[in-house]
């Protein structure tokens, strides 16, 4: 019995903890500005002014407002190269 009163303590920790790794959204994207003093207030209130009632934030409209995505967000995972189609693997050794 007292394993089962341990698993029971234990489940809701869990549910939590998958749910809070599972959340992702567009406001896990890291943004600045280059070249320029900034605070995190300032980029709460650009926040603010670009996001609309759904909650959704418009990309564009921080982009306008002179910020920038951090470059590890941006584009497709790129495909480490094959190295069995590489010259060098075509060498004497």
């Amino acid at each position: 019995m007292p394993g089962m009163r341990r698993l029971i303590l234990l489940l809701p920790v869990a549910a939590l903890t998958l749910a809070a790794c599972s959340s992702s959204s567009d406001s896990d994207k890291q943004w600045y500005k280059p070249n320029v003093d900034y605070t995190a207030a300032d980029f709460e209130r650009d926040r603010l002014a670009c996001t609309d009632k759904k909650k959704k934030l418009d990309e564009e409209c921080l982009k306008q407002r002179g910020w920038i995505a951090l470059g590890g967000d941006i584009g497709p995972p790129v495909k480490p190269p094959d190295p069995t189609k590489s010259p060098a693997a075509k060498g004497r050794y």
